[in-house]
């Protein structure tokens, strides 16, 4: 099928918005509370050679909650739809999870959403995909007409202050506005998300509540992103140059660079933030999409494969 054969579901992303925090860390100031001289070898596994410049951090006030409202009153304000109109408010979280409340109803009181429906959604750095995909399916029923999406993570609270991973982990929000708009020539066409539970022990949390992952974490993020573009691409018969933008969620350094050789789709279509917010997990993909929305077209077809413990995979196919 030729790009502009695709129909979409008649269902449209039509407002972006991020929120970053106030505070700016620099490597150099990671490097000032190093405890290791050299990087542990496991360590390197993992994070590779950084890259990423700088990262922010979240301070009291800038709790995921706060920052979830902040994005999603910015998407709200893009796509000129007022807060009572939203049908469905869905937060994509897992650094700040708790076993009640629930974070999604405070995120939408805070928004001022309040005929919204609100409940959390936990699938890691997958969390994107999986709150778009949750969203089109409640409107898809007819029963509702229009969602926010707010991603929200403090990936610094689940990270060891003083070790290396702190070089990744970047703090941040950002929210879209998704519209049952019946237009098939906009919006989103496909989304695939598979869990794959035997790799349940690629990254766990300590009891201190720090994340620790493995290096087998590396070559499966990196393998299940080309896998996910692949599967999208099959799924709509698609050939990779038909491609616009692919916009995926970055991990580590290491999965970067191992996307980056092996992506279907050249280097000159891939577009990231990594280098300078880090790895902001669920918030990753639609803080590019906020950041970055002027470079792209109307019509542009845009590619978002994710990876996520748990452990999920997938990807997105909008044309934006």
């Amino acid at each position: 099928m030729k790009k502009d054969e695709l129909e979409s579901l008649g269902i449209e992303i039509t407002g972006y918005g991020h929120y970053y925090p106030e505070k700016v860390v620099t490597n150099e100031e990671i490097s000032s509370r190093l405890k290791y001289p050299e990087m542990h070898p496991a360590e390197k596994a993992v994070i590779g050679d950084i890259g990423v410049t700088k990262r922010f951090r979240a301070n009291e006030k800038e709790t995921s909650i706060f920052m979830a409202s902040e994005s999603a009153k910015r998407a709200l304000s893009d796509s000129k739809v007022s807060p009572g109109e939203i049908d469905l408010f869905l937060f994509c979280n897992w650094t700040d999870r708790y076993y009640l409340p629930d974070l999604a109803p405070q995120a939408s009181d805070l928004t001022g959403t309040t005929n919204a429906l609100a409940f959390d959604v936990s699938t890691a750095c997958a969390g994107f995909i999986a709150g778009v995909q949750t969203a089109c399916m409640y409107i898809l029923s007819g029963r509702f007409k229009k969602v926010v999406v707010a991603c929200s993570e403090r990936f610094s609270l689940r990270t060891k202050m003083g070790g290396y991973g702190e070089f990744t982990a970047g703090d941040g929000s950002a929210a879209v506005v998704i519209e049952n708009t019946g237009n098939k020539k906009s919006g989103i066409i496909d989304f695939y998300l598979k869990d794959e539970g035997k790799l349940h022990d690629t990254m766990v949390i300590s009891e201190k509540g720090i994340i620790k992952s493995f290096p087998h974490l590396v070559t499966n993020a990196a393998d299940l992103t080309i896998k996910g573009i692949n599967t999208i691409l099959s799924r709509n018969n698609l050939k990779p140059e038909e491609i616009d933008w692919l916009i995926p969620h970055p991990g580590t350094d290491v999965v970067v660079q191992d996307v980056l050789r092996r992506s279907p789709i050249p280097k000159e279509k891939i577009l990231m933030n990594f280098d300078h917010v880090g790895n902001t997990s669920s918030a990753s993909i639609p803080t590019v999409l906020s950041e970055f929305k002027d470079k792209f077209k109307k019509g542009d077809l845009i590619l978002s494969p994710a990876v996520g413990g748990g452990f999920y995979w997938g990807g997105l196919l909008f044309i934006f």
